[in-house]
């Protein structure tokens, strides 16, 4: 199940930049552009985001709590955002429905409250707003706030991947793939995550990754498989860097190379959360492959999947 969290709206549309004209509303590119020069500490640029969010302007009021949710206004405050993201959601945006939603679901500014995140999911999906039929489609799939419904989760990721929601697409893949909430079809699966995967998406380039290793929906592909793995891995996804880790320690697709092997589970072991079910999946294919290796190997591939740790992490 894949979602995301608050959509900082500057970084979800890319849009013309425009002037804002004093005494009219401002377009979502006004106020991304002033929030843009706030954050490179433009006091004028500030003041009149914040100026305009007094006076009621929607996209000024979104843009400011996003400033304020990423600490861009100083310290993080997200009991201030949220009070700007209602005040928009009051109006009925949708964008700021669905950030008032995940603020909810997440706990962020306001108690969790997944009734309420359910709430202002509703809304903004009742508008076509993508994300928030993405988020609809997981809350019934995890039964969140509502019935667990299967079924209408899969309309929901289906709707929302055919809006064009990235996270969606691999939602509906993955449903496809495993058979929840319709029937099992790889062959469509695949389809859906090829297009997630195109779009930069790390997990469903995981997926991808292992319909080729196991031959699921495509032909058994061991190369194209590495590949798949190899660039959910940089994206930062752990069960990526795991496939990719066991494909080298067991020369699949690329000759054996335990050094490598080892390195990349070292980091998909860095990327799970401590003690899920990913993280003991990976932590029993490191220790096996360790029992089969020197000192010296062992070493190397500690600092190899150091270097890559810092990379990720975009220390020097």
């Amino acid at each position: 199940m894949k979602s995301w969290g608050i959509l900082f709206v500057g970084a979800i549309f890319l849009l013309s930049v425009v002037l804002p004209v004093p005494g009219r509303a401002m377009e979502r590119s006004d106020a991304i552009r002033l929030a843009k020069k706030a954050e490179r500490g433009d006091a004028k640029a500030r003041k009149t985001l914040l100026r305009k969010a007094q006076n009621g302007d929607v996209w000024a009021e979104i843009v400011y709590g996003d400033l304020l949710a990423r600490g861009k206004e100083g310290k993080e405050n997200p009991s201030r955002a949220i009070v700007w993201y209602r005040k928009a959601a009051m109006s009925g945006n949708p964008v700021a429905e669905t950030n008032l939603g995940a603020a909810y679901y997440f706990g962020q500014g306001v108690p969790d409250d997944y009734l309420q995140a359910a709430t202002w999911f509703r809304k903004a999906a009742r508008q076509g707003f993508p994300a928030a039929e993405n988020w609809m489609g997981s809350l019934r799939a995890a039964g969140l706030g509502v019935r667990r419904d299967s079924s209408r989760a899969f309309s929901w990721y289906r709707k929302a991947a055919r809006d064009g929601e990235t996270a969606a697409m691999t939602n509906l893949g993955e449903a496809y793939m495993e058979g929840v909430g319709t029937v099992r079809a790889p062959e469509k699966g695949v389809v859906w995550l090829r297009k997630a995967a195109f779009q930069g998406d790390a997990e469903a380039q995981a997926m991808l990754g292992s319909a080729y290793k196991y031959g699921q929906g495509v032909s058994r592909n061991f190369s194209k498989a590495v590949g798949w793995f190899r660039k959910g891995a940089r994206g930062g996804d752990a069960m990526a860097a795991y496939g990719l880790g066991v494909c080298y320690a067991r020369g699949q697709g690329v000759p054996a190379d335990p050094v490598r092997g080892y390195a990349w589970l070292t980091v998909a072991q860095a990327m799970s959360r401590p003690g899920s079910p990913t993280a003991e999946i990976i932590l029993r294919e490191r220790n096996y492959l360790k029992r089969r290796m020197s000192p010296s190997d062992i070493s190397r591939a500690e600092q190899l999947a150091g270097n890559r740790l810092r990379r990720f992490s975009g220390n020097p």
